[in-house]
C-alpha cells in the first residue's frame, strides 16, 4: 500500500525519467518501469542489494551510493522518490538536494514515518541518533522553502480500524501542520511539484 500511495502521488509516469532513492530491493523502481517510465535509476548504499538487482533487472540502472554522491552525475529527473529513507538521512538537506535534481514540471515524493506517532516515538527511543523521522511541521517547512514550486502537500497514513483490505486509511491532502487529525498518522506522504519552465 505504501508503494501504491507513492505512485499515486507521482502522477503520470509514462515517458518520464525517474530516480528511486534508497531503492532497497527495487520494488518501486520496477513498478515505475512497468508503468512506462522512459528510464529508471535506483540508488542505495547497500551494495549487495544493488548487485542482486543488476543481475535480475538489468533494464534498470542500479547504482551504489547516496543522493549527494551520485545525483549531479545522474540527473536531472522528472520523478524522484524517497520512500522509507528520510528517517536515516538529513530530511531538509536531502529533499532540497532532490529538488535541485528535478526537471521543470517534475515531482518529488517521499513517504516517511511520522515523528509524532507514538509507535514511531518508541522506535526512535530504541535507536537514538540513528532513526530520526521528521514531523509534518518539518516537511511543511521544506515545502514552503522550495523555489519554483507549483504546489506541495502532505497526506497521513493512519492504521485502519478494519485492516482486512488494507493496513492504512489515507487522509486527504493538506498543507496543515501539525496534522489536522484526531490521532497522529503512522506515515507521512510529502509531494511537491516543480513549475514548468523552472530549474
Amino acid at each position: 500500500q505504501t508503494l501504491s500511495v507513492a505512485l499515486a502521488a507521482l502522477g503520470p509516469v509514462i515517458g518520464r525519467r525517474a530516480l528511486d532513492v534508497g531503492c532497497g530491493y527495487g520494488q518501486l523502481a520496477r513498478s515505475l518501469e512497468a508503468l512506462g517510465a522512459r528510464e529508471v535509476t535506483g540508488i542505495d548504499v547497500t551494495a549487495e542489494l544493488i548487485e542482486r538487482s543488476k543481475q535480475v533487472h538489468s533494464s534498470i540502472r542500479w547504482e551504489v551510493g547516496t543522493l549527494s554522491d551520485l545525483g549531479a552525475r545522474l540527473g536531472p529527473f522528472e520523478l524522484i522518490t524517497l520512500v522509507e529513507v528520510l528517517q536515516y538521512i538529513p530530511v531538509a538537506a536531502s529533499l532540497q538536494h532532490a529538488w535541485s535534481l528535478l526537471a521543470p514540471g517534475g515531482r518529488v515524493v517521499a513517504v516517511v514515518p511520522n515523528r509524532e506517532c507514538p509507535i514511531v516515538e518508541r522506535a526512535m527511543a530504541r535507536f537514538p541518533g540513528k532513526y530520526l523521522p521528521p514531523s509534518a511541521a518539518e516537511l511543511a517547512e521544506v515545502g514552503e522553502r522550495l523555489e519554483h514550486c507549483s504546489g506541495w502537500g502532505l497526506q497521513g497514513m493512519l492504521f485502519a480500524e478494519d485492516q482486512a483490505l488494507a493496513p492504512y486509511a489515507v487522509s486527504p491532502w493538506t498543507r496543515s501542520a501539525p496534522f489536522p487529525l484526531p490521532s497522529q498518522p503512522n506515515r507521512l506522504v510529502f509531494a511537491a511539484a516543480k513549475a514548468s519552465g523552472q530549474s
